[in-house]
């Protein structure tokens, strides 16, 4: 136990102390994510609660989601699929390519959803389709039999290809609901009582992409050197803690996916595609881990405390600044739903108040799966697939 070395020392406590705080061990691969901005509900509530889902995690114990969108699950989700062979089908030969395109043009945008009967009742109304109507249908119920057929199909509707956005189950209103059953969390840190090794976590102490002293601060500035050095008091609470664990909606198709992870460099992989096993799962691949389950605070109390005493220049750049949000989780108070303040004794001292209002999710972490971990039961079922459509 000691005092913090500099911003790298003070990021590795608090993410000890915070995952303890919650309940979690080095073993669970929490990510700390940064920056928190509340959830506030409206129109977008679910999409911004499904972004977290659709966002893929980096190999680092904090995420930081601000500076770029990054990859993201179902845009790298479809390169996959599009990488895939099905088995022999005639759905194509069955309705012709006149009608198969003009099909495919209404899943993009959503004038059908995807499914036998679903075709048959579009196809009856559509010029192009309407005598192929009960032989397509009966032919696209045979052909979703092989699941990455069915995969390649259930995701065109999506974006990019398609027009639907990215959707997880349950929803916000589900969220909200067992956050305000979820139990309360607290823990406190003194100044000199921080343990910041994390070289026996998931990453190997691996942890990048962590602002400074306010959002979008260099954590190497010297204002923040000066905050992480001098001695730093942390005491947090939360009314509410839920992991919140969520499943891919329609668009994911986890027996298709498990085909494909469980099967480098063969079927159903088409040959010679510049989208291949090792780009998506490999080392350096786009879908090597996976956000599992987000922990979702509501109506959170943090009070930190500096022993550093800040000049009265230093003191106004805070204040300028902290309308960013400050450290640890950066909630800006113009985005409705928190407030962060900062105020300075006669020395200089400054105390770091954040706070959410009640009601109101705040995103603060993840649990990081690898594609092995994340796929779980999918690896036994896509061996017996593998048999059963590609042998």
């Amino acid at each position: 136990m000691a005092n913090p070395k500099n911003f790298v020392d003070l990021q590795a406590g608090f993410y000890n102390a915070l995952t303890q705080g919650l309940g979690y061990s080095s073993n669970d691969r929490f990510q700390l994510i940064q920056p928190s901005p509340p959830l506030t509900g409206g129109d977008q509530a679910d999409e911004l609660l499904w972004n977290y889902l659709n966002n893929l995690p980096i190999e680092s114990l904090t995420g930081n989601t601000s500076p770029s969108p990054g990859n993201q699950f179902l845009s790298n989700y479809q390169g996959v699929m599009s990488a895939l062979q099905s088995g022999p089908n005639n759905f194509k030969s069955t309705i012709g390519q006149q009608c198969f395109d003009t099909y495919q043009t209404a899943l993009k945008e959503k004038d059908v959803k995807p499914g036998a009967t679903q075709f048959r009742n579009w196809a009856l109304y559509n010029g192009t389709c309407s005598e192929v109507a009960v032989s397509g249908a009966s032919a696209l119920a045979a052909a979703m039999l092989d699941p990455v057929f069915a995969a390649q199909i259930n995701v065109t509707p999506y974006r990019p290809v398609g027009e639907e956005y990215v959707d997880f189950s349950p929803n916000y209103k589900t969220m909200l609901t067992l956050l305000k059953k979820a139990p309360s969390r607290s823990f406190n840190v003194s100044a000199s009582n921080w343990q910041t090794d994390v070289s026996k976590t998931w990453t190997n102490g691996r942890n990048t992409g962590f602002f400074g002293l306010w959002g979008s601060s260099s954590s190497t500035s010297t204002i923040s050197e000066k905050f992480a050095s001098s001695g730093v008091e942390v005491i947090a609470d939360f009314k509410n803690v839920l992991p919140f664990n969520a499943t891919p909606g329609d668009w994911y198709t986890s027996s298709a996916f498990g085909l494909a992870y469980n099967n480098p460099n063969k079927a159903p992989w088409a040959p010679n595609n510049p989208i291949n096993w090792e780009k998506t799962f490999g080392a350096s691949g786009n879908l090597q881990r996976f956000a599992s389950t987000l922990l979702i605070v509501n109506r959170m109390d943090i009070t930190v405390q500096s022993q550093a005493t800040f000049s009265e220049a230093e003191r106004s750049e805070i204040k300028r600044n902290e309308g960013s949000g400050l450290w640890p989780f950066y909630s800006s108070s113009s985005s409705g739903g928190s407030s962060t303040s900062s105020t300075f004794d006669a020395s200089g001292r400054m105390t770091v108040k954040i706070t959410s209002a009640d009601g109101v999710p705040v995103v603060i972490g993840c649990i990081v799966l690898p594609a092995a971990m994340y796929l779980g039961h999918e690896a036994l079922a896509s061996e017996l697939l593998t048999k059963e459509f590609y042998s």
